[in-house]
């Protein structure tokens, strides 16, 4: 089963470890309150450029919990946009992308058909790491345990990981996409400075850089149904609004900080 598992996500470009696929935003280190802060998510790749990423979801997570929608534009390979920044704490980008679907057989291979969904979250702080462990209990989550406005060069991460609220183990790695002394210009994805595997959802590593983090967190889950297509497949293995039976789902979450 793990290997027909990481079967599915290599022939579905996926083995972000491997690879370099990564969900994630760019976003000043320095935020102070009030203020209005420029945000540009991408979905990147080590070898390749960056490419706007279709969401199903897009929104601001505020320190008191209040949600709000971002408004995104594309540009740049990526997306842009504004978070108004009205008091001091942690401002959560929350970010999902749209679902698809790849079947070993459309490949020739035996296998599952898996229900490939990934989500992102960016931790901005302000002033103040406030309501940073914030956490919906919903879909794929990477919830921070230390506070992110307080990470430093040589401090340990911890976070725990879930799926529909509930811990789950998985494969893991984390990689610096930018440096403080970098200039704010496309930039692509670093070697990775961790890779890992959690039984339980557990991760903790050392930061041996300072600079913008990005976790990548893998799993997959033994649950079957059906999906209707959001949209086209680009190599036409189904189309919007085609129902489709899937095996497992293999999610992916990532999450971006920065560390002094």
């Amino acid at each position: 089963m793990r290997l027909t598992s990481l079967l599915v996500l290599a022939v579905a470009g996926f083995v972000s470890i491997a690879c370099g696929h990564m969900l994630y935003a760019e976003f000043p280190e320095d935020i102070s309150a009030p203020s209005e802060v420029n945000v540009w998510i991408t979905y990147g790749h080590d070898e390749e450029e960056q490419t706007a990423p279709s969401l199903s979801m897009a929104r601001t997570i505020s320190p008191d919990g209040s949600s709000e929608d971002l408004d995104l534009d594309e540009r740049d390979g990526g997306l842009v946009g504004a978070v108004e920044v009205e008091e001091e704490g942690c401002y959560i980008l929350d970010l999902e992308k749209e679902a698809r679907l790849t079947d070993m057989e459309w490949f020739g291979i035996s296998g599952p058909a898996s229900l490939i969904q990934e989500y992102g979250r960016a931790l901005m702080t302000a002033g103040s790491g406030r309501n940073f462990d914030w956490s919906s209990g919903e879909g794929f989550e990477i919830v921070p345990a230390v506070d992110p406005s307080d990470l430093e060069r040589g401090d340990a991460f911890r976070a725990k990981v879930t799926w529909q609220g509930e811990p789950i183990g998985g494969d893991y790695s984390a990689m610096v996409v930018r440096t403080p002394e970098d200039l704010l210009t496309i930039k692509h994805a670093q070697e990775v400075e961790v890779s890992a595997t959690s039984s339980e959802g557990e991760v903790e590593f050392e930061l041996t850089l300072p600079g913008l983090w990005v976790v990548t967190f893998e799993a997959t889950v033994d649950e079957s149904g059906t999906w209707i297509a959001e949209s086209d497949d680009q190599n036409g293995n189904y189309a919007e609004g085609d129902e489709l039976e899937y095996d497992q789902i293999t999610p992916t979450a990532y999450l971006t900080f920065w560390s002094r």
